[in-house]
């Protein structure tokens, strides 16, 4: 089979500072790279509105470049694409990939609300092709190991846990982009952009929502529309019950963590460290077990091995429209709660 060509809509805006890290371009860049690094898969074209920045991505991975992503999408020698816009203009670029025959590979979250979101799905589905959201975290081989026992009933019935992501962003973060914390175009602030990560990953280990309640705030920033602190209470259709915390006040920043505790055992994953206990005296845990090398975005790695592998075997990607719909659902719930001061059901 040959490589499966690349095109990257919305390249981001050079030189933002991010994460310590000595260039960042935006999340494209990373997008970019790890599809050059998958076997069987290749980058052959670039498109930004703002010409300067399509150029230099352009010339970075030696592609061709647009100013309109309906040009690249005329090209026969593209197969696919990642969408890397604003969150709030994904749907609109996914539904026209679809209607191109393109399939869709599209950075967290699907879109924004669920009636954009469900479009998207619809059109893929439509047109017969793929839909692939990188949720990367659900790639990490320690949480496809904490899903594996989940499944298996290893820790007996969930009871209850926790999910934290805990950054922090300063006000340049924000000023640095035009549509960053803004409930048009972000959809929200430290749970659709940051949070959304942690929060799908919690949602697919503990299953289906019964009810949300929330609060949020906006305590760390200045000219922020969108909250920069939440808290919420969850209980699932299980019965467990869990909270869920997400801010971008957490001064250095803290990043994420995950406390999953049943009737059998718990285990605690993340960034700030990770525990695995189960009442079961032949069980043996060694984190070693889990390591993966360090890179920046490196689980955007295992998210392109999956969707390439998908595509070259017609299997359905491991992260599909219909999962990712799931953390905007529950987000979006949160926000409701919080405007309204009552408990959110879903169905």
């Amino acid at each position: 089979m040959s490589d499966i060509r690349f095109g990257i809509i919305g390249t981001g805006v050079p030189e933002q500072t991010l994460d310590g890290l000595p260039q960042y371009n935006g999340i494209a860049e990373w997008h970019a790279h790890y599809i050059n690094e998958t076997e069987g898969a290749r980058v052959v074209a670039c498109v930004s509105r703002t010409e300067a920045h399509a150029k230099r991505f352009a010339e970075k991975f030696g592609i061709e470049y647009y100013t309109d992503y309906r040009e690249l999408l005329q090209r026969d020698d593209v197969d696919a694409v990642s969408i890397c816009t604003a969150s709030g203009a994904h749907a609109e670029a996914i539904i026209a990939a679809a209607e191109a025959g393109k399939h869709v590979l599209v950075e967290k979250p699907l879109d924004v609300t669920l009636e954009k979101c469900d479009a998207a799905i619809e059109a893929c589905q439509k047109a017969g092709v793929m839909l692939s959201v990188s949720f990367t975290v659900r790639f990490v081989p320690a949480i496809g190991a904490i899903k594996e026992a989940v499944d298996r009933g290893d820790f007996g019935r969930l009871i209850c846990g926790t999910a934290m992501c805990r950054r922090y962003r300063d006000e340049e973060y924000y000023a640095e982009s035009q549509w960053r914390g803004t409930w048009a175009w972000d959809g929200g602030g430290a749970c659709m952009n940051q949070g959304i990560h942690t929060i799908d990953t919690f949602l697919w280990l503990f299953g289906p929502v019964e009810s949300v309640y929330a609060q949020t705030d906006t305590l760390g920033h200045k000219a922020l529309e969108v909250e920069d602190v939440a808290c919420a209470t969850l209980r699932f259709k299980s019965g467990a019950i869990a909270n869920i915390q997400c801010t971008t006040c957490a001064y250095p920043d803290f990043r994420e963590d995950i406390a999953v505790h049943g009737e059998k055992g718990s285990v605690l994953w993340g960034d700030n460290g990770f525990r695995w206990e189960m009442m079961d005296p032949e069980f043996k845990f060694n984190p070693d077990d889990y390591a993966v090398r360090s890179e920046p975005y490196g689980r955007h790695r295992f998210f392109y091995a999956d969707v390439v592998d998908a595509l070259g075997n017609g299997r359905p990607p491991k992260v599909d429209g219909r999962q990712a719909r799931v953390a905007v659902e529950v987000i979006l719930a949160m926000y409701e709660s919080a405007r309204t001061g009552e408990v959110v059901r879903l169905g």
